[in-house]
């Protein structure tokens, strides 16, 4: 075996071995870009429930949100504020989910249920009024996102 022939033995066995790192790459990222979806996943459902808790856990908080919703002009200045923030933070949420969606990490099926949520709540004209007074306060991507699915609004 002369110089020549070592020369395109080595040129080869270098080529297997990026083949091979190249197969092992595109596994790993595979195994990775699950393991972030499925962190993202977690992620979504934990700030959902989270929000979800005072609903389902307080009678008092119930009963606010459902007057909140009903009769607004109800609503003591303190009690503007608490829905102001909750209404936020909600919407702060979806605005994570948008991104996270656009971005790769939520697949369609979970934006999906979470876009059927938004339009359901902004059929709420308590919901509907705040976003078009704070609208300021989301990602210009969700804005366009919800500006499309407000009720048009009446008069």
């Amino acid at each position: 075996m002369d110089l020549q022939d070592l020369t395109q033995l080595a040129a080869i066995v270098s080529s297997i071995a990026v083949v091979v790192s190249l197969i092992y790459a595109s596994v790993q990222l595979r195994h990775n870009t699950r393991a972030l979806m499925a962190t993202t996943y977690n992620a979504v459902t934990s700030n959902s429930l989270a929000l979800l808790s005072p609903m389902t856990g307080s009678p008092e908080f119930s009963e606010f949100l459902h007057r909140a919703h009903a009769n607004p002009e109800t609503l003591t200045p303190a009690e503007r504020m608490r829905f102001d923030a909750v209404v936020l933070t909600v919407f702060r949420h979806w605005d994570n989910l948008y991104y996270q969606f656009r971005s790769g990490t939520l697949d369609r099926e979970m934006w999906e249920i979470y876009e059927r949520a938004l339009t359901r709540w902004l059929a709420n004209e308590a919901w509907a009024a705040w976003f078009r007074e704070n609208a300021a306060s989301c990602s210009q991507s969700l804005r366009d996102l919800v500006h499309a699915r407000l009720p048009k609004q009446a008069g």
